[in-house]
């Protein structure tokens, strides 16, 4: 697969058979390059003895504009489906850029989840009904959470309300008059905002001891010593949209700015989570 993306000029990014070609589209003549590629990919699959598989492939555009330039694509002839949404490594990006349908689509899905559980596990150990939670529904709300973290205070309260029906069936108190908030209290449960803003956390770590590979932007520590400031403080990334501003980089670099220095400083990974959950 990794001479696939050789002879075409828009971007690719391949894992497994997984497949995402795209390109800055101004004009038609832009258009018409990135439909060049989908014929390219054509004559690769027939030469490599591959088979795409049309209907399984769409196009939305990411698009500000009210009136986005619309483009037919095709892939053997096959004309491909534009839809708003789509689903990519088990993250959904829509093309408002907002996580809007990724976070009904977990939501629904650990709930659902979490439903079989309590028709099915018919025990009265915490500890057990706990390890389920925290083993098969909470990593349904968590997965790959760094790309995704909302800022939107209604998207984190369907998301806390998934923990919040977990804490009454660990417990079993389904009253009306028992508070919800004093159950996950005393089970000691962080809330996920901040188990994800922790994740978020680890990831820039990561990236910054080069324990991923992941190339990062440009991350320029600070030379101006002020008095909350420290030698590993990062100057902010400028932005003037949302969706920009809430993305990981500028959203995370703030966070880690707050950090104390000896945090920062941590030389080992398994150190550093551990301080942190403090």
């Amino acid at each position: 697969m990794n001479d696939l993306a050789d002879n075409l000029s828009a971007n690719v990014r391949l894992f497994a058979d997984d497949t995402i070609v795209y390109r800055v589209v101004k004009s038609a003549s832009d258009a018409q390059l990135l439909q060049s590629d989908l014929d390219k990919l054509a004559s690769w699959e027939i030469k490599n003895r591959m088979e795409f598989h049309p209907e399984k492939c769409n196009v939305m555009s990411i698009c500000g504009k009210k009136n986005p330039l619309i483009f037919d694509y095709s892939l053997h002839d096959h004309l491909l489906e534009h839809v708003k949404s789509a689903t990519y490594l088990g993250v959904t990006i829509n093309s408002k850029l907002n996580w809007d349908d990724h976070v009904n689509n977990i939501a629904k899905k650990a709930n659902r989840t979490q439903g079989f559980i309590r028709r099915n596990l018919k025990i009265r150990s915490e500890k057990i009904k706990e390890k389920a939670y925290q083993t098969i529904v909470r990593p349904l709300v968590e997965y790959a959470s760094c790309v995704w973290d909302p800022y939107n205070t209604y998207q984190k309260n369907q998301i806390e309300m998934v923990q919040r029906r977990g804490a009454r069936f660990v417990t079993g108190d389904y009253s009306r008059n028992s508070s919800v908030s004093d159950m996950i209290t005393n089970l000691n449960w962080p809330s996920l905002e901040l188990r994800r803003k922790q994740a978020r956390l680890t990831m820039l770590y990561k990236i910054k001891n080069n324990l991923v590979e992941i190339s990062p932007p440009s991350l320029q520590t600070t030379t101006r010593q002020t008095r909350n400031s420290h030698s590993n403080t990062y100057i902010p990334i400028q932005t003037s949209t949302n969706y920009r501003k809430f993305s990981f980089y500028p959203r995370t670099i703030i966070d880690w700015n707050a950090l104390p220095k000896e945090l920062t400083t941590i030389s080992t990974l398994g150190t550093f989570s551990d301080t942190l959950r403090l």
